[in-house]
């Protein structure tokens, strides 16, 4: 009875080839996808099912044999409905219109087909589209007349490897003379040489003898085994396809080997060079807070405009209630006003920096590649520039931190609320004196109650004039006292300044994470996947001689 063998082989040799295809993913390096793909496609049709189609011309006893070969007299008893019909193994799935399942579990794993006479042109065709994926043809040639067997030309289409498992069946050789018998074979062979064009292994069966069916079901067994796209060569093709990738396997990590010995001080230089790139950045902070001193110098002109406006000029009861405001008020300006100026600048700072930076990316790539084989790609701009984005805001709020420290906001209160005083004494006079003129009008003293009137207006031009001179002193105070406070935020920005310089570089720096990482994992992991390759291979050539 025909099966499938090498069951236990094949399991092994797809056991090992798999365990080979899981390390690629512990090993994660790009040059393995081209070795591993020919595996998997070579394990895929390593697990397809052995095809073996039989065909002939009709009543030539095609179904008899092959239900002799697979030990299924059941399979005599049903004809094709179509051009073919399918035998496998299977004891639940239900029958399609094409196939048949047999609990056969000798079968599992094999495909039988039997064909209808191939003297239809339609069934021929049918038939000449299943022969190209079969491992083993069995052409079922009646003895009586074999020179005009319908098969001749199925076979002399196929390709010269297919030819090679190719196999002859003479039927009905009882009805011939004794005579004829001997010289069969011979004869069938010189049609085959004729009409094929190669020789091809011609057997005489005779379905009803159980030891010729035997014979020739050995003869089946063999060809099916020997078959170049049979079991044999495919699991032969997944253990070298195996092989090739352990190879590579092993290629990759010995180089990881030479650069975990060698990365050390590799990466040591880069970080070097990211300390002097670090050095350079921090002698520039001078620099940078003295020009962000000067945008605070630039925007105290537009401050006092603000403050100025801000203040009147009119006496009003409106600017003396607002006057415990000023200080957060003024002082909020102020630090909007710089901050906008300073973010401006440091926007151009980092675009600078960037392409710094950049360069020096460019100088690191073909080292990195050449010294620890590891591709760091182009440069990542925009994923710096969002980092740089982040500091920025943070920047925004180290700011602040020079005015908190200086309490700006008590000195800038200070000068306004020296004016309460006298605002509140005009203001309460101002007040009286409209009382009064409303009481004398009630009170019909019209003459009085207009001199209140002009009075009052009086007192309130008098206050507005000394509200004027008041206002135009302050904002000549908050001038005069700019220079001092220069010098005050120039000391209180530099460490500000200096921690974001850091930061910035600490943003570069981390962009070699990745390689960082990549480098101190060979060290950890590299042992136990050098083992784990080698018990593979160790156990994958074990295997292989025995196929």
């Amino acid at each position: 009875m025909l099966k499938r063998c090498y069951r236990v082989q094949e399991s092994l040799v797809r056991y090992w080839s798999q365990q080979a295809v899981e390390l690629c993913n512990d090993i994660d390096d790009e040059s393995l996808a081209e070795v591993v793909a020919p595996l998997e496609e070579a394990l895929s049709s390593m697990a397809a099912d052995r095809r073996i189609v039989v065909l002939g011309g009709r009543k030539s006893g095609k179904s008899q044999l092959l239900a002799g070969i697979a030990g299924c007299p059941v399979m005599a008893k049903m004809a094709p409905a179509g051009a073919a019909l399918r035998w496998r193994f299977c004891s639940d799935v239900p029958p399609k219109e094409e196939t048949r399942f047999l609990p056969e579990a000798s079968l599992e794993g094999l495909e039988l087909v039997d064909t209808r006479g191939c003297e239809d042109a339609a069934v021929a065709a049918a038939v000449a589209q299943l022969l190209p994926d079969a491992d083993v043809v069995i052409a079922v040639v009646d003895s009586r007349n074999p020179a005009l067997s319908p098969v001749w030309p199925l076979l002399a289409a196929l390709p010269e490897e297919k030819k090679e498992s190719c196999i002859v069946a003479l039927t009905y050789a009882d009805a011939l003379s004794a005579e004829l018998v001997r010289t069969l074979s011979d004869s069938v062979r010189e049609i085959c040489r004729e009409k094929v064009g190669a020789p091809l292994a011609v057997y005489q069966v005779n379905p009803t003898i159980e030891l010729v069916m035997a014979a020739f079901t050995d003869r089946v067994q063999e060809a099916l085994e020997t078959s170049p796209t049979g079991l044999r060569a495919a699991v032969r093709e997944v253990g070298k396809r195996a092989s090739d990738l352990l190879y590579k396997q092993g290629s990759v990590l010995k180089a990881r080997d030479a650069v975990a010995r060698t990365d050390s001080g590799f990466l040591a230089g880069i970080e070097q060079e990211i300390d002097n790139f670090l050095e350079r950045q921090m002698q520039g902070v001078t620099n940078c807070v003295l020009s962000y001193s000067e945008g605070a110098r630039r925007v105290v002109p537009a401050l006092l405009r603000r403050v100025r406006r801000s203040f009147g000029w009119v006496l009003s009861p409106v600017t003396l209630l607002r006057l415990e405001c000023y200080g957060s008020g003024v002082e909020n300006l102020y630090f909007r006003l710089l901050r906008d100026d300073v973010m401006h600048h440091q926007a151009e700072s980092d675009q600078q920096f960037a392409l710094s930076c950049a360069g020096h990316w460019r100088s690191v790539r073909p080292r990195m590649k050449k010294t620890l084989e590891c591709e760091i790609g182009d440069f990542p701009a925009e994923a710096l520039m969002e980092e740089l984005v982040q500091l920025r805001q943070r920047l925004q709020t180290d700011l602040y931190e020079p005015f908190r420290r200086l309490k700006l906001r008590t000195q800038m209160a200070a000068p306004f609320k020296k004016q309460v005083e006298w605002m509140r004494a005009f203001v309460v006079l101002i007040c009286i004196c409209l009382f009064v003129a409303g009481l004398l009008g009630l009170l019909g003293q019209d003459v009085l109650a207009v001199g209140c009137v002009v009075s009052t207006v009086v007192v309130w031009l008098l206050g507005s004039l000394v509200h004027i001179l008041v206002g135009n002193r302050v904002t000549r105070s908050m001038r005069e006292h700019a220079d001092p406070l220069y010098e005050a935020l120039f000391v209180q920005l530099v460490p500000v300044v200096q921690a974001h310089v850091v930061s910035r570089v600490t943003a570069y720096r981390r962009l070699y994470t990745a390689p960082r990482q990549r480098v101190a994992n060979y060290e950890t992991t590299l042992a136990p996947l050098q083992k784990r390759q080698s018990e593979i291979f160790r156990e994958l050539r074990s295997v292989a001689p025995r196929l």
